[in-house]
């Protein structure tokens, strides 16, 4: 069977993988880093499943529920500092756990790289929690969900819009025991690049990294988008911010490394499929702003609405405009664009030379505009 989209559409969901009944496709890594799937022809049947489970040939978004916005944050001070935002995930996760019900998100492997894993103890919540900025592997977490709802399991999934847009194409059906999370995303990066970056990193400390804590708030919720907390195996830790952050500099300035179908981006907008979306709420008004990092919650579905007033003895909200959005959180409504050097940088990096390539490619923007939509609401709302 031939693969039935252009290239440049493919999100990498891993729906086709899941629902293949033969095993005949699986995603490898082209030479700019990201996945694709690969069919073996030798297995497959013909049967079609993958084209009509692919989100981006089916999707269907059909909700007359009319949405609910919040500016909010944890009451537990200690998850409201690990966490990215408001540490409202995290209370969404912890409710799940505490009924017996399993929560899966994007987690660190021994190599650094990002990948879905499930887990269902308080104590495995430190995995899945804070942003991870490049692009993770679902694997067959989709037929993992499948299992645990057909077995009457409560099951919480959290993933980007077009990730959660798999699941549920790959479903078939909705599941009343099945919460769905997503967030704002500006665009899935390269693992490519973000290995290069974490090679250089060793290559010049001379030792290995254990640990990546991107949003690290030391110097407060404001400035965390360009400060991450590299921990090593010696157990010290080093913090890159600033120009010094050149990964996160090369991510929001340059655009130098995101997947090609975040340039158009078919799940952003109003209407979400997921029951609930997260977002920092940049841009927030300074009577919710204490620089502790407050999340933006809006509630697309009866049973987010559900999951949101159980957790609420344990945060702090008020409830603002669905407009109110849209000034701190471009990627809501629009997709980023992408760097014309994008796929020559890719191609053209190693382990030992990405910040020289991040200054060839992202040329004199980079220092400059460094969080520039980011840095200006700050100052406006000053």
């Amino acid at each position: 069977m031939d693969f039935w989209l252009e290239k440049k559409e493919c999100t990498g969901c891993f729906a086709c993988a899941n629902i293949c009944p033969k095993k005949a496709i699986i995603l490898k890594e082209d030479e700019s880093g990201f996945k694709y799937p690969v069919i073996d022809n030798t297995k497959c049947i013909n049967c079609g499943l993958c084209k009509k489970t692919c989100p981006i040939l089916n999707k269907s978004i059909d909700n007359d529920y009319k949405q609910k916005v919040y500016a909010c944050w944890s009451k537990d001070n200690d998850n409201r500092f690990v966490s990215t935002s408001g540490g409202l995930f995290t209370e969404f996760a912890k409710f799940i756990i505490n009924n017996n019900g399993y929560v899966f998100g994007a987690a660190y492997n021994n190599e650094n790289m990002v990948e879905h894993i499930e887990v269902n103890t308080q104590s495995d919540l430190e995995k899945i929690r804070q942003s991870k900025y490049l692009q993770s592997d679902i694997n067959d977490s989709f037929l993992q969900t499948k299992e645990l709802l057909d077995n009457n399991n409560l099951v919480c999934f959290c993933g980007s819009p077009c990730q959660i847009a798999g699941l549920k194409s790959f479903l078939k059906k909705d599941y009343s025991n099945l919460i769905t999370l997503e967030f704002i995303c500006r665009g899935m990066n390269s693992p490519k690049a973000f290995k290069s970056w974490l090679k250089e990193i060793e290559y010049k400390e001379g030792k290995k990294i254990k640990k990546v804590w991107f949003k690290y708030k030391e110097f407060g919720w404001k400035k965390s988008p360009k400060c991450t907390r590299v921990d090593f195996d010696d157990n010290t830790y080093k913090v890159y911010s600033d120009k010094n952050n050149i990964y996160m500099c090369g991510y929001l300035n340059s655009n130098l490394y995101i997947r090609p179908s975040c340039g158009d981006c078919k799940f952003n907008g109003e209407n979400r499929q997921a029951d609930i979306t997260l977002a920092d709420f940049w841009g927030i008004d300074k009577e919710l702003d204490d620089d502790k990092g407050t999340s933006m919650i809006l509630i697309n579905s009866t049973k987010g609405d559900d999951l949101f007033n159980n957790i609420k003895s344990n945060i702090y909200f008020k409830e603002k405009r669905i407009s109110d959005i849209y000034d701190g959180n471009g990627c809501f409504t629009k997709s980023v664009k992408i760097n014309k050097n994008s796929q020559k940088f890719l191609q053209t990096i190693n382990d030992k030379n990405f910040t020289k390539m991040v200054k060839r490619y992202g040329r004199k923007s980079l220092f400059k505009r460094f969080g520039g939509k980011i840095k200006r609401m700050i100052l406006n709302r000053k």
